[in-house]
């Protein structure tokens, strides 16, 4: 059995560097795999959508996957809990009186034939309860979710990526996250342009109209459009992770600016993480319906 002990802080990229030292010394993945809380005081809404990723991962390429050292009388565990991070690896949560915090948009693993009909009744209920922005104001934001879910299915041979979502009334700020378990964004791109790092690779897929023709509907909008309209647009912030890869884009004077970072540890697939301001976004009134 191999020991993944995680780190006391999940955020930035300390899970990221966790894990990736984690692959390094284990090449071939043992077949048992224990996850080791016992040092975690603190996770960031980013890294519960990643470390569920990784671990359906770890089950997916064949290794039973364990979790040890659970303190429930810590803060961070209680938030992983509420947050459905157990109920969705263990069956049930670790507090029989643990639920969902009315700020959390619960831990979710999500198939592409399903998003439509998640994004119409849950997301947005969730987001438009939290933000008091209306659908209409929303359309835009859905729309760059449910191209996320497309690339998921485009990019990868699993139909499925793990959300998470966190709503900081204070500072009207939504944070979101979306990770896979696909080949990458630098892999998929290297195919077409080889001689790329992994960084440059993040770059030249959000570029308009790139595309890796994974498949042939693939027109190569979608991460092009979602920096133009929660970066430059909504002044928000997009950071993609994939491989080795780190690329954060944020807005600066009404331009996208992409800034990169070394020594990022390795990311299993690609993690995409969302802040949108909401106060940012202009509130549109509902159209109203056409009665004849």
């Amino acid at each position: 059995m191999a020991i993944l002990k995680l780190p006391s802080r999940l955020e930035y990229n300390n899970l990221f560097k966790t894990l990736g030292k984690f692959l390094d010394q284990n090449q071939t993945l043992p077949n048992e795999i224990e996850i080791d809380f016992s040092d975690v005081t603190f996770v960031s809404p980013p890294n519960v959508a990643f470390l569920s990723n990784f671990s359906h991962w770890f089950k997916q390429a064949g290794s039973s996957v364990t979790f040890s050292n659970m303190q429930q009388n810590r803060e961070a565990t209680k938030y992983l809990d509420d947050s459905g991070f157990f109920l969705t690896h263990l069956g049930k949560r670790l507090n029989v009186d643990g639920k969902c915090r009315a700020t959390t948009m619960e831990l979710k693993q999500i198939e592409k034939t399903h998003s439509h009909g998640w994004l119409e009744y849950d997301f947005l209920p969730w987001i438009m309860a939290s933000s008091g922005l209306s659908k209409a104001s929303l359309a835009e934001v859905k729309t760059c979710i449910q191209e996320l879910f497309n690339n998921i299915s485009d990019h990868t041979p699993f139909e499925v990526g793990c959300f998470f979502g966190q709503w900081y009334p204070k500072e009207k700020r939504i944070v979101i996250s979306i990770s896979d378990f696909g080949a990458g964004i630098p892999q998929n791109v290297k195919k077409i342009v080889p001689d790329l790092d992994d960084d440059r690779a993040i770059i030249k897929a959000v570029e308009d109209g790139f595309s890796s023709k994974s498949v042939p509907t693939n027109r190569g909008a979608g991460l092009y459009l979602l920096l133009l309209n929660i970066v430059q647009r909504f002044q928000g912030r997009v950071t993609i992770r994939s491989c080795h890869g780190y690329v954060k884009f944020e807005n600066r004077r009404d331009m996208i600016y992409a800034q990169c970072e070394a020594d990022v540890g390795f990311c299993i697939g690609t993690t995409i993480d969302l802040v949108i301001f909401t106060d940012k976004i202009p509130y549109a009134e509902e159209e109203e319906a056409f009665e004849w």
